[in-house]
């Protein structure tokens, strides 16, 4: 079987995103993304400066991108940001993400090279998990973020709810 070649049959990975949604669309997006690994690998020191510094990065690589709450927990982060759709090019939460987690698994992969260390490149979980935040939740859903590093370590697309 040639395996280079999209197959349909084959690769029939389930979206968590809701079909009807535009993702482009104004608003403020809650967002989990949870490390491949059910390990603390975020609470390396290196590797939290580089979540940090590709996090406030992120409107410089697309106007009309705004920072809110963000957390990095042991095993996976926690974020509110938000889309301005009026913007020229405006980006696509997916987009953004992506972004996000291939900048942030491309300076890992550089720091693992540069420092000799014997650890896996891999970082992320393959989907993240999105919510559109509402007006009348918004500040419940950063108060949420700003708490989390007081509650057990939970990734919301898991099964028993822990990332791994």
């Amino acid at each position: 079987m040639d395996h280079k070649h999209y197959n349909p049959d084959r690769f029939t990975r389930r979206s968590l995103r809701l079909s009807t949604r535009n993702y482009a669309s104004t608003g403020a997006y809650f967002v989990t993304i949870c490390a491949d690994e059910d390990e603390p690998v975020f609470e390396i020191p290196e590797l939290r400066t580089i979540l940090l510094e590709t996090w406030h990065a992120l409107p410089k690589r697309f106007p009309g991108v705004k920072l809110d709450e963000f957390v990095v927990m042991p095993d996976h982060i926690h974020f509110i940001l938000w889309l301005n759709s009026v913007v020229k090019h405006a980006p696509t939460l997916g987009s953004v993400v992506g972004a996000y987690k291939s900048l942030t698994t491309v300076a890992w992969l550089r720091h693992i090279k540069a420092s000799g260390m014997d650890c896996p490149g891999l970082l992320w979980h393959d989907n993240y998990y999105e919510r559109v935040v509402r007006s009348d939740e918004l500040e419940s859903t950063r108060q949420y973020i700003r708490n989390n590093p007081t509650k057990p370590t939970q990734c919301p697309w898991h099964p028993q709810g822990q990332c791994h």
